[in-house]
């Protein structure tokens, strides 16, 4: 099971990032926007919105990303066996691909029950119904899979996330056994406050800091430009209120018995 501890260090890090770009007060207390949205006012707090809205979420991605992987580790690490064999089946199906390469290129021997000492035994395959009488054989039982496949989604699938919309949400999540569908369900809100934090870091990330007033002007402003320091603070707050329906999702998958 993750530990969920974190959330506290998360909301740290951000509010020592609001404060910094002093957003927030040295009390804690949310900078007021002013009663008139003026052009010099989003002009005043652009730079400080832009760089809040990149900052928090790196902090939220790598925040999510710890809790994957913690996540992966409670399954490979757990005594129930079950346990065990739920997060091989999920990670054996979203890399078959790879562990087809594996057995094809490389010759390697399956056995799930295989004793460590029965590992050292066996020989390599040279071509299929050969053996070797030199190295051991490269095997793959229980634990050396779930190693395998543990690698393989640090690399490939945390180490490829490089965003935190829904979209990655269920990138991260989909490996693990958890289908978009059953994501979004159980965590629309958490789906629906990423969604509006992406858009904006979107925007924020991809539009030059210097351009001044928008030159397009039969299209309508970027986000970031139209958004306040309250603006962006709800942004970040909607997703930290509801960062409780994801560890409600992965806390409860280990409870299932069957």
């Amino acid at each position: 099971m993750s530990d969920w501890s974190a959330v506290a260090s998360l909301e740290a890090n951000v509010i020592a990032v609001a404060r910094e770009l002093r957003m927030l007060t040295k009390e804690g207390a949310l900078a007021d926007d002013p009663p008139e949205m003026t052009d010099e006012y989003f002009d005043d707090v652009r730079v400080r919105v832009r760089a809040f809205l990149i900052l928090c979420s790196s902090e939220l991605e790598e925040f999510v990303e710890t809790q994957c992987l913690e996540y992966l580790a409670g399954w490979a690490q757990d005594n129930n066996s079950m346990m065990q064999h739920h997060c091989l089946h999920a990670l054996t199906i979203h890399f078959r691909r790879n562990i087809g390469n594996l057995l094809e290129g490389q010759g390697y021997f399956v056995d799930f029950y295989a004793s460590p000492t029965q590992v050292r035994k066996m020989k390599p395959s040279h071509g299929r119904g050969k053996q070797s009488e030199a190295a051991d054989a490269p095997i793959l039982n229980k634990k050396t899979l779930i190693g395998r496949v543990s690698n393989w989604y640090r690399d490939e699938v945390v180490g490829a996330s490089h965003g935190i919309s829904d979209m990655d949400l269920c990138r991260l999540l989909e490996p693990l056994g958890f289908s978009k569908s059953l994501v979004r369900e159980e965590c629309a809100s958490l789906v629906a406050a990423l969604r509006s934090l992406a858009a904006g870091r979107g925007e924020a990330a991809h539009r030059s800091t210097t351009a001044g007033r928008y030159p397009f002007h039969s299209l309508p402003s970027p986000i970031y430009q139209q958004m306040s320091v309250g603006d962006a603070w709800a942004r970040w707050d909607a997703v930290k209120e509801s960062l409780p329906e994801l560890r409600d999702l992965m806390d409860r998958s280990f409870m299932v018995t069957e």
